[in-house]
């Protein structure tokens, strides 16, 4: 592949016309022995946000950037330097009496990051002019202009089209030393693929740092063993419900499907001294007597129950009760209000409830959604009230979820935060947890495993020391001793109290598991996975955070690391075949952009290409321009190119007639009545041939450009549409229809 350019910034930040906050803490391509690189100190441009540091940054842009005189209204926003990046401008550049402009970031050492061109009021639409072959010199000759240190470091890994923001081609680059990827720098750059003007750019990039040495490394063999030690394969099931929520289907049709899938979701083997890597993110606290706790999260707040949802009214309720046999509403709140294992503040007097009907393809349960909350007003001094949200089964009366606020222990007052004393550690937090699950969920609880354990909320803090007041616990559901991680039992205990604060579950009694009868090892299916692409030796960054506790500092390094990394997408494993698996366990094929053997670049192929580029097309390695094409062909063609309707009356097998493709245009255009009229001349030789009810409509076909005769001026109405001509024909119709003249 040619090797010119660098990998993507995200999608999000390309949307992103505020500043980019150092994305890109950025670095220059430079060979030798590797090191660290501080951002959290001020550049040595100075970050201070002087007139002077404004005019360099303007006159920087605008060297490398072309801005027309009518762009005349300029303003700018100043992100100041942190601990996790460089003080950035970012400019911006407007036409005042249009919805035109051009936003440029760029940062304290005058590199360009980031470069968006907008005009929210154009109408370019509809097939592309220019093929992506013909636009990627344009993006490489932008990236030169605007990041000229990134030439000879970077190679085109992408190049893909997107129908949002009117049809940019997005050439993706990553950077490359020493013939190694590195895929965390990268350049993107969109090219609009009708205009062929660049619209965006963005520059992920570290300049002026060390990059590691190739030399004696270690054998990729080598790697592989130490990997294996580290890494394993774990045999678990997902589930296909998603994709079916997709196609209409209800959860309850819900599949779980067997997959091999790597048991960390990060493992690297430095490729010099073989030292195994587990993250890339690192958190360090500089004391002389401790070291900083590793944070959690709160695994979920409270899930709501499955499937669509009705409130009902009182009347209803009432009805409801008389013949279902629903518990009532003050049983549901005495459910939550009664459970002494339930962390609940002493003021939630104000006690609701609400019935809920969920429709579950075909089965129907009742559900009461139940909030205790404190009715006090607020002051200047007490402004915190607690609140509870549960639900709990109408025809059961078991509790499905449950969710407590915990007050703060952080004293607004006094700015500081209270300490309190935590009489129940992890361990013994997880034993309380563990007998509530088995009193409100035995059968469940008996079916799952601990999948993980967490520190939740922080109670306050000591030596800048985070301590924990609060634990959560995720059991994930098995079968025949399995994971099923997309069901669960989760729950969250209060430390201080020993109450949980945290419970609900997702859970599906209707799903089917696929059965583990004749899978293949572990170690076999490591040995698969390793085979797929995207196991290699890479460049990579490993971010660590420093906190020094006597100063209060925090200063963030970027150390550049030379591993062996297996970055496989996607990374699921046939436990039958060792095939790789898509998400819904289908298996895997990479996707390769339309490309045939029978069509020559030529100028007469060119919309084919065109469509081919915009991921229009026809599987396979020929195009068949001879080809009769059926109704169901031409509908997927017209679907992906986001013109015409469905053909009505005509089943997908059918192939379909010139003159029939001519009225289904007219009728799309909203001209039947007139193309109805006995006015019409065709003009083509054989207009006799034509069918009386079809001359209107390739009369107009004809006026408006969409169809005309062949080198004898005949029309041939009868003749079936080949893929070839209604390529043409379609994208004829879309530059007709963008004339304006209906």
């Amino acid at each position: 592949m040619k090797k010119f350019f660098a990998l993507m910034l995200t999608f999000v930040l390309l949307m992103t016309l505020t500043p980019v906050q150092n994305f890109a803490a950025v670095v220059a391509p430079t060979e030798g022995k590797a090191d660290s690189i501080a951002i959290g100190e001020p550049s040595s441009s100075s970050s201070d946000p002087t007139d002077e540091a404004l005019q360099n940054a303007i006159l920087e842009a605008k060297s490398k950037i072309t801005i027309p005189v009518e762009y005349s209204k300029f303003n700018y926003y100043y992100s100041d330097s942190s601990a996790f990046g460089k003080a950035c401008w970012s400019l911006s550049w407007n036409n005042p009496n249009t919805d035109m402009g051009i936003n440029v970031n760029i940062d304290a050492d005058n590199h360009i990051i980031y470069f968006y061109k907008y005009d929210y009021k154009s109408t370019n639409s509809g097939v592309a002019k220019y093929l992506k072959s013909e636009l990627e010199p344009k993006a490489e000759v932008f990236i030169a202009k605007i990041a000229p240190e990134t030439i000879g470091f970077l190679e085109l890994v992408s190049s893909e089209y997107t129908s949002s923001y009117n049809g940019d081609y997005i050439y993706t680059y990553q950077r490359v030393n020493n013939n190694i990827d590195f895929p965390d720098n990268s350049v993107t750059v969109n090219v609009n693929s009708i205009t062929g003007e660049v619209t965006m750019a963005s520059i992920n990039w570290l300049y002026d740092a060390s990059i590691p040495s190739v030399k004696d490394t270690i054998t990729k063999d080598k790697a592989t063993a130490l990997l294996k030690e580290n890494l394993k394969m774990k045999l678990v099931y997902r589930s296909n419900n998603v994709y079916m929520y997709d196609k209409g289907i209800s959860s309850s049709a819900e599949k779980a499907f067997l997959v091999y899938e790597p048991s960390e979701s990060y493992v690297s083997v430095d490729a010099i001294t073989g030292k195994i890597y587990t993250t890339r993110n690192q958190y360090v606290t500089n004391s002389a007597d401790e070291a900083a706790s590793e944070t959690g999260a709160l695994y979920d707040v409270v899930k709501s129950a499955a499937g669509s949802s009705v409130t009902l009214t009182t009347d209803e309720i009432k009805k409801i009760e008389e013949l279902k046999k629903l518990i009532t509403k003050t049983k549901a709140i005495n459910v939550v209000t009664e459970n002494n294992s339930l962390y609940k503040d002493d003021n939630l007097t104000k006690k609701e409830a609400n019935l809920n009907k969920i429709e579950n393809n075909d089965k129907t349960t009742y559900v009461w959604n139940i909030t205790l909350s404190d009715p006090r007003e607020t002051t200047a001094t007490d402004n915190y009230r607690g609140y509870v949200n549960a639900s709990v089964d109408a025809q059961t009366g078991m509790l499905l979820s449950y969710y407590s606020s915990v007050k703060s222990t952080y004293n607004t007052e006094k700015q500081k935060w209270d300490t309190v004393t935590i009489k129940y550690n992890k361990k013994q937090s997880k034993e309380i947890l563990e007998k509530f699950l088995k009193s409100q969920a035995a059968s469940r609880f008996a079916n799952s495993v601990l999948a993980s354990e967490n520190d939740d909320y922080i109670a306050y803090y000591q030596k800048e020391k985070p301590i924990y007041g609060g634990y959560s616990y995720v059991y994930n559901r098995t079968n025949e001793s399995i994971e099923y991680p997309e069901n669960n039992l989760y729950g969250s205990v209060d430390g201080v109290t020993g109450k949980i604060y945290s419970y609900g579950s997702n859970w599906n009694d209707s799903v089917t598991f696929q059965s583990a009868s004749g899978v293949i090892k572990a170690d076999q299916a490591m040995d698969f996975y390793l085979t797929k692409d995207g196991y290699e030796l890479k460049y990579e960054i490993n971010q660590i955070t420093n906190y020094a506790e006597k100063t209060g500092v925090t200063t963030v390094t970027n150390e550049i690391r030379l591993v062996y990394r297996a970055d496989i997408t996607p990374y699921y494993i046939s436990p039958f075949t060792g095939e790789q698996l898509n998400n819904d366990g289908t298996v895997y094929s990479k996707t390769e952009p339309y490309a045939y053997k029978d069509i020559a670049d030529t100028k007469e192929n060119r919309n084919i290409l065109l469509l081919a580029d915009m991921n229009i097309g026809f599987a396979g390695e020929n195009f068949l321009p001879s080809q009769n094409i059926t109704v169901g062909e031409l509908k997927t063609l017209l679907k992906n190119v986001g013109y015409g309707s469905d053909i009505t009356d005509m089943d997908d097998v059918s192939l379909i007639t010139r003159q029939e493709i001519a009225q289904l245009f007219i009728d799309w255009i909203g001209l039947t009545k007139m193309a109805k009229l006995n006015i019409y001349v065709t003009g083509y030789a054989d207009e006799s041939t034509i069918n009386t009810k079809y001359i209107g409509a390739v009369a107009l076909a004809k006026g408006l450009g969409i169809m005309s005769g062949d080198s004898n001026n005949c029309f041939n109405p009868t003749s079936n549409l080949t893929r070839y001509d209604a390529v043409n024909l379609i994208c004829n119709y879309i530059e007709a229809s963008k004339g304006g003249l209906y």
